[in-house]
């Protein structure tokens, strides 16, 4: 039943369709037939109101002149009867050719009054009425100010003509300023629109006056004038009518109008002007009715033409019906499916040709949602367009290669987006007949997943095959417990067992009984216990009988259920660690019997400065006794005088960590004095002092020899210190024998340490690669000056170096040489900034004709070498003498620098630009690819110069001309290559400058 309601209910709404489609198309097309006609009807309403605006406008301004005639009249009239004393009488002022006239015409025959200062009229003309005025408004008003001022009133109504005017009046003043009375002026409204043009009107327009506030309005329609005070006016404004638009109600007779109006503005007055309807909207009516004629016409052939159609659709809907059940099962799997799904169908440009594209035959909503396109706009198009995407070649070719081989296709790969970040898709073509049918899925989370994994399991694994110590784990299950799962790279090197016939093997039966690493009672405890087993020294046997000690530790893993799962071994091999412990209780005990026969005599004192060891020579110096030495006696045969020198040591030692040596006196118990040569050493760990250690040094007999070799040498050093100059001395084994302060500092050395130290040990093996051919060479008798690159904290310098060889007195060979380094750094920077300023522009700031030349120069050298090909551009100003000319050196000048400027915006960042002299410019570009290269910058830098130059406040225009010449490896001088150029130049300037002309092109 419900099946046979919806066959009958699908035949209704197929035989309905093409009515349902024709009458909604005849609505539409009467709709916009109506909707045509209400615009153009809206739009010959706005053009009427315009016109009558414009007609309204120039009413008002009509009326306003009148008015502010009217008022200059009146102020005319009070500059003179004031200045006749108040005796300027109203005939004389409006007499025909009289004051008035200047001012107003006097056909216009106004009426006006003097008053004096209690309100009477005085003096009246044109049949002004007769009464008091002193209780007017206007009248009070002009009595209480001052000053110059003139009213015009709001339209009132004559008394005697029962008219309304509008009133025009000034303050008139007596000889010391007080209020004398006023002049009046009325003035009909009538003659504003008997003195309008109406012949821009039609017969049925209308003109009026209105008030503002009263609502008395004057009027005229064709001859018939209109005066009112009834008619209401009302701007009903947008949205429904023009902004000017105006209403008015009750309307003036029974011919409808189109209204404007315009404000008089500083007047209490409206001009207000309407056109007739029926002229105004007389051609939107014909062409209304020729839409109507038109459009009955074509509904007609509506009908007949959905007849047609019915009868056809009646034929085709059986064949239809079953082509739509088809799409509906497939478009049903393709929507309900998880993946995307694409039906393609191959796009040729003409028959015969390969596919250069395909068509979106369908896409279910999911492929739809990847492309980002709703899939309405995807059927029917062309791929490619659309999803730039299918442009990579996992996705057309391989779509052209399934179509043309039939064979399907299957994989898994990364895509890149366009917005960044990467996608994994499981990808399916299929082909089908005359395209392919495309099947995607996302699968990112799950390769995402899987990669993550895999790092993560070579994160670990490579973290344990690099560590120091041996790692292995063993399972802890039931069902394969002690099988070997982890074994690293240090387990091989320690065990000598290979994780290759270790892993998946039980311990038991990987390793021998007894191994050290096979412990059952420790697997036992770790499974009772759930604790951390540590055996710092667990003896292992290995295969070839040797026995290594380990420091091992056993950690139980537990699963998610809290049960022991994996138990992990960690080891460290200490058997190293032990021999040095047993060699260095060894070395202790040797090093005891040497100190005791060493000839110095030694001593050894803790943090706090407290002896805790002296030898049998340190007592046999002294003439102390261990017992009385050890603790803070080993002081106390040292010579009064030197005990704070030997503070001051000690105390320079704490602080610097650096050894420290001087001569003290001690005075022996025999009385006698001994000179000894002591140096003192820290006992440094971890960057920390833990004691001292002293060795003293019996010097009694060489110091006097020695007092005279140290005063002759401290001469020396004192001279030598005193040089600005870095200054040594190096026998012939490179060894330091003589070092002043400035080179001690230079070195980073302080004290005598740094004598008996070879070149190599304290400049370094780089630096002393540098110097060791100069250091050859001096040894063979060479002397030699030459300047050191070097760089100190951070900072380049350039050293001035003197190598001095010295003969040796016996040997004809030398036996050293002097050193003498001296930074010329300063020098040399200035040196190159002189040379710098040398080859600048000052005017352009660019390259000038000798640094163009070195620049050139060089660039010819690297192209030659390199096989590159270059180019130089030779270039003026065209018509520059005129602006220099016309307008000064100046605006020369600054036309130079905007030239330059301009230039130098053009060309690329690499290119060379010069100014040679005057308006003469050159460029030098190295590493073009072809010549053409150099051909569109010409062109682009002549473009460029066409536009004009703005240069405080004038406005110059020139051009440019440019002769172009190329080099690879030509054997030519750069003043040659330079000399094409400007044979080039003068081509372009033959040729009618603005332009640019190159050499042949060449290969």
């Amino acid at each position: 039943m419900t099946r046979t309601l919806q066959r009958l209910a699908s035949s209704v709404c197929n035989l309905s369709l093409l009515p349902l489609f024709a009458l909604p198309l005849l609505a539409a097309l009467w709709g916009g037939l109506f909707y045509q006609v209400s615009q153009e009807r809206a739009g010959a309403t706005r053009d009427a109101v315009a016109a009558s605006q414009s007609l309204a406008r120039t009413l008002a301004d009509h009326t306003s002149y009148i008015l502010r005639q009217s008022d200059h009249a009146t102020q005319l009239f009070k500059l003179r009867h004031e200045a006749a004393g108040a005796h300027l009488s109203l005939a004389q002022f409006t007499r025909t050719e009289g004051l008035l006239d200047s001012v107003l015409p006097s056909k216009l025959e106004l009426p006006i009054a003097v008053t004096d200062g209690l309100g009477n009229i005085v003096d009246s003309a044109n049949g002004y009425a007769s009464g008091n005025l002193a209780g007017q408004a206007f009248f009070r008003t002009l009595a209480a100010t001052p000053g110059d001022m003139a009213l015009v009133d709001t339209p009132v109504v004559d008394l005697a003509s029962k008219k309304w005017m509008i009133r025009s009046a000034r303050r008139l003043n007596d000889a010391d300023g007080g209020f004398a009375g006023a002049v009046v002026i009325l003035i009909d409204p009538g003659h504003f629109v008997d003195d309008y043009d109406r012949l821009n009107l039609d017969e049925d327009g209308a003109l009026m006056l209105v008030a503002r506030d009263s609502g008395d309005s004057v009027g005229r329609i064709g001859e018939r004038l209109i005066i009112s005070d009834e008619i209401d006016f009302r701007m009903p404004g947008p949205p429904t009518h023009a902004p000017e638009e105006a209403e008015i109600t009750p309307p003036l007779d029974t011919i409808p109008r189109i209204y404007s109006y315009r404000d008089l503005g500083s007047y209490p007055l409206l001009a207000v002007v309407g056109v007739s309807s029926a002229t105004a909207l007389a051609h939107v009516e014909h062409r209304r009715r020729v839409y109507i004629g038109v459009l009955m016409l074509a509904s007609l052939l509506i009908v007949g033409f959905t007849s047609l159609l019915m009868r056809q659709s009646r034929r085709l809907r059986r064949s239809i019906r079953q082509a739509n059940d088809a799409q509906a099962l497939l478009r049903a799997a393709h929507q309900g499916s998880l993946d995307s799904v694409m039906l393609l169908k191959a796009w040729r440009p003409a028959p015969g040709k390969p596919p250069e594209d395909f068509i979106f035959a369908d896409v279910n909503e999911r492929a739809a949602d990847v492309l980002g396109k709703p899939r309405a706009e995807l059927l029917g198009q062309r791929a490619l367009p659309l999803a730039p995407v299918l442009r990579d070649e996992r996705f057309f070719q391989r779509f052209v290669l399934v179509m043309e081989s039939g064979q399907p296709l299957e994989d898994e790969f990364e895509l890149v987006l366009p917005h960044g970040g990467t996608r994994w898709l499981r990808h399916q073509i299929v082909p089908i007949s005359d395209g392919v049918a495309v099947t995607s899925r996302d699968i990112s989370a799950r390769k995402h997943d899987e990669l993550a994994l895999q790092d993560n399991r070579s994160f670990l694994q490579s973290l344990i095959d690099h560590l120091p110590v041996l790692v292995y784990a063993k399972s802890a299950r039931p069902e394969n417990f002690g099988q070997m799962e982890v074994w690293n790279k240090a387990a091989e090197d320690i065990t000598g067992y290979p994780a290759a016939d270790i892993i998946g093997k039980t311990d038991g039966a990987a390793f021998p009984v007894g191994f050290g690493l096979h412990d059952d009672e420790d697997d036992r405890a770790i499974l009772a216990e759930r604790g951390v087993i540590d055996h710092p020294e667990k003896p292992l046997r290995l295969q070839d009988g040797s026995v290594r000690h380990l420091h091992a530790v056993s950690v139980p893993v537990f699963d998610e259920r809290g049960q022991v799962e994996h138990i992990l071994g960690i080891a460290e091999d200490i058997s190293q660690r032990r021999q040095q412990e047993l060699a260095l209780r060894q070395n202790q005990a040797e090093l005891a019997a040497v100190n005791d026969a060493s000839p110095l005599g030694l001593v050894r004192l803790d943090r706090e400065r407290r002896c805790t060891y002296v030898n049998r020579t340190f007592e046999a110096i002294t003439g102390q006794p261990r017992a009385s030495a050890l603790g803070a006696g080993w002081t106390s045969a040292l010579h009064p005088d030197d005990f704070a020198h030997m503070h001051a040591a000690l105390a320079q030692l704490r602080q610097s960590h650096v050894p420290v040596q001087s001569t003290l006196r001690w005075l022996h118990r025999d009385g006698k004095l001994v000179w000894v040569s002591m140096k003192i050493a820290p006992i440094l760990v971890d960057g920390g002092i833990e004691g001292y250690v002293g060795s003293l040094d019996d010097i009694t007999i060489l110091r006097e020899s020695e007092v005279a070799l140290l005063e002759s040498e401290a001469r020396l050093r004192t001279i030598a210190n005193a040089l600005p100059a870095m200054i040594a001395y190096i026998d012939a084994d490179q060894v330091y024998r003589f070092l002043n302060l400035a080179y001690e500092r230079e070195l980073g050395l302080t004290g005598l340490p740094a004598l008996g130290r070879s070149v190599r040990e304290t400049v370094g093996a780089e630096r002393y690669d540098s110097v060791a051919p100069y250091i050859v060479r001096v040894l063979a008798g060479e002397t030699l000056s030459f300047e050191e690159d070097d760089v100190k904290e951070g900072i380049a310098r350039c050293m001035e170096v003197l190598y001095i060889p010295q003969i040796g007195e016996d040997h004809p060979q030398v036996a050293g040489f002097h050193v003498m380094r001296q930074d010329i750094t300063v020098q040399k920077r200035e040196k190159q900034r002189l040379l710098q300023l040398a080859q600048v522009d000052a005017l352009t700031g660019l390259s000038n004709r000798a640094g163009f030349v070195q620049k050139l120069t060089d660039a010819m050298h690297a192209s030659r070498k390199q096989g590159r090909l270059m180019a130089v551009m030779y270039m003026d100003i065209d018509r520059f003498k005129p602006v220099n000319d016309t307008h000064g050196h100046g605006t020369g000048d600054a036309l130079l620098r905007a030239f330059a400027q301009r230039l130098t915006q053009t060309m690329r960042a690499t290119d060379i630009i010069a100014r040679l002299g005057g308006d003469e410019f050159t460029i030098i570009m190295d590493s073009i690819s072809r010549p053409e290269d150099a051909a569109v910058l010409a062109a682009n830098i002549v473009y460029a110069m066409r536009l004009p130059f703005e240069l405080d406040g004038i406005t110059v225009h020139i051009s440019a001309s440019i002769g172009v010449a190329f080099y690879r490896d030509e054997d030519i001088s750069p003043a040659a290559l330079l000399q094409q150029a400007d044979v080039l130049l003068y081509q372009a300037k033959q040729d009618g400058r603005n332009t640019y002309r190159a050499a042949a092109m060449i290969a």
